[in-house]
């Protein structure tokens, strides 16, 4: 019997070896986010007899850190239920159901947790630093927790062990979640203290000025993090997705090395095809997409097909970009979708379908979720522009004055084209009121008289109320500083107020005046030349008052 127990012990010290460097090889995996790869180094050990409760703890972690509280439960419950049948300690396996405590507090069981976890700290009398820091994380993690109680509980953690820079980080995680960003640097600098290639202390050092947005700061920080770490897959991520938005050359660096770093994923595919997109590849981002869209079929993300859509069209082929648009619409859920989707496929129809309304009912959409004034008014100005190519000029007068109201400051040349679409849409009395709008904001500008005048003029088409004359005159001020370039305007002004005087004021002399100024600009002027005979006779002869 002796003989067979002497052999037997080496093996089982080497195999109690094996699974704790497992568990531990796990743990790194996790230090990295590298969340599968750890589940199934996890998963593999729980198969081995005599695996130790930890195994269970850190899987349960993972699933409770991917919000999937039924596979944590279900990992959890079986193992924690077979040791309290085993009369298993709560200080020989404080672990497990500290994990067991987590998963209640993220379950809302906010009493129960609590009174759990005191009773494993009390087992251990305050004196294990890995059961204070699982305490303490599963209160800084959940939404449910006391981040105070874990400053409390780290702190005695410490005084437990010194050189552990995962406890000083932990202590920065907790005063970083109540807000006090100055002691959490504090303590993720001890934890640089004690192992200067502790990335993630630097990392999260970085995130803190991320919230405050200094950017040159929190850059430097996540730099300095993968110098101390060049795996250290967080903070690649963090800096491929600044340069994303900022350096595509440099966003493409940082990818690769995430890539080359993190576990593999379908995402990947997608973070490539992405990066060529904003890179203007567009060729490179359709294959990709496609190539993505191949493999995954029904489980891909609908959004690859606007990406192909959005390629294809800055390739000009409107018509392969809408028939994507389509089948991106058909797949995404509403809920998903933005209003540059929206105005993506109003632009497209309107380069393939002829019948522009169907861009209007996709621009108007665009606009309905939309807060922004400027991108608002922008969607306005599409709807009014094709609304004038369909000739519904009552339509486009309509969003014309709409425009007019949002913007922050309305040119002349809005007001303009509202008032131009009233007058062709024949409403006269209201193209009067905006050009008089225009009159007075740009009175040294020939269309607020001009068009004030045509309007009043076809308002008043007998001539009787004289409604037009006083624009006509107010124009006459304005084009006669110019006779040369406004010297058909100055005509046709001339030839209405002559024709007004003579037919309405009967002022013959006032009107053969105006006709003699039509002469001078235009001595060629057939009917100058017939009218001013006539008046010339009808006031020698004595006709009318003058």
């Amino acid at each position: 019997m002796k003989k067979t127990f002497i052999l037997l012990l080496p093996a089982l010290l080497i195999f109690n070896a094996a699974n704790s460097q497992t568990i531990d090889e796990a743990k790194k995996q996790l230090y990295y986010q590298n969340f599968e790869t750890a589940k199934n180094i996890l998963q593999s050990v729980i198969k081995q007899n005599d695996a130790s409760p930890d195994a269970w703890y850190w899987l349960g972690e993972i699933y409770l850190q991917e919000k999937n509280i039924d596979s944590a439960k279900k990992i959890l419950e079986n193992k924690v239920g077979q040791l309290s049948a085993e009369n298993s300690s709560l200080k020989q396996n404080p672990l497990i159901f500290i994990g067991w405590a987590h998963l209640l507090l993220d379950s809302g069981l906010k009493q129960q947790a609590r009174e759990q976890m005191v009773k494993v700290l009390e087992a251990t009398k305050y004196k294990d630093p890995a059961a204070l820091l699982a305490v303490a994380n599963a209160n800084i993690n959940s939404k449910n927790g006391d981040s105070l109680w874990a400053v409390e509980l780290l702190e005695k953690a410490v005084k437990r062990d010194k050189k552990n820079p995962e406890i000083y980080t932990a202590l920065g995680d907790a005063y970083r979640k109540i807000v006090d960003g100055s002691n959490a640097i504090l303590s993720y600098n001890k934890a640089l203290q004690i192992n200067p290639s502790y990335a993630e202390a630097m990392f999260k050092k970085g995130r803190i000025y991320k919230t405050q947005k200094n950017v040159e700061i929190y850059l430097d920080r996540f730099s300095k993090a993968i110098q101390a770490d060049s795996m250290y897959t967080p903070a690649l991520y963090e800096l491929y997705y600044y340069y994303y938005f900022t350096d595509v050359v440099k966003a493409k660096q940082f990818l690769t090395k995430y890539i080359a770093n993190s576990e593999p994923s379908p995402k990947h595919a997608y973070m490539i095809a992405d990066l060529d997109y904003v890179s203007q590849n567009w060729n490179l981002a359709i294959k990709e997409a496609k190539a993505i869209l191949t493999q995954e079929g029904s489980s891909a993300q609908p959004r690859l097909y606007k990406m192909v859509a959005y390629s294809q069209a800055a390739l000009g082929d409107s018509s392969t970009a809408l028939n994507n648009m389509n089948l991106y619409f058909e797949k995404q859920n509403d809920s998903s979708m933005v209003a540059k989707d929206f105005e993506m496929k109003a632009t497209l129809l309107e380069h393939v379908n002829p019948d522009k309304s169907l861009a209007i009912e996709w621009y108007k959409k665009a606009l309905g979720l939309v807060q922004d004034k400027v991108e608002s008014v922008s969607y306005m100005i599409n709807v009014a522009d094709l609304q004038k190519q369909l000739g519904n000029s009552d339509r486009e007068a309509e969003w014309r004055g709409k425009i007019y109201e949002l913007k922050e400051s309305p040119t002349n040349l809005d007001i303009y084209k509202w008032g131009m679409a009233l007058y062709l849409g024949k409403n006269y009395l209201k193209a009067d009121s905006v050009f008089a709008i225009y009159e007075e904001k740009y009175p040294d500008q020939v269309h607020g008289y001009l068009w004030r005048a045509r309007s009043n003029a076809l308002i008043d088409t007998n001539m009787e109320k004289g409604l037009a004359v006083p624009h006509y005159l107010g124009l006459v001020n304005i084009i006669s500083k110019d006779t040369a370039k406004n010297k058909q305007l100055l005509v046709s002004t001339f030839e209405y107020l002559g024709a007004y005087e003579a037919n309405t004021t009967k002022d013959y002399t006032a009107s053969l005046g105006y006709y003699d100024k039509v002469l001078e600009l235009d001595p060629e002027n057939n009917d100058a030349i017939k009218y001013s005979a006539i008046l010339k006779k009808w006031i020698s002869t004595g006709k009318g008052n003058n």
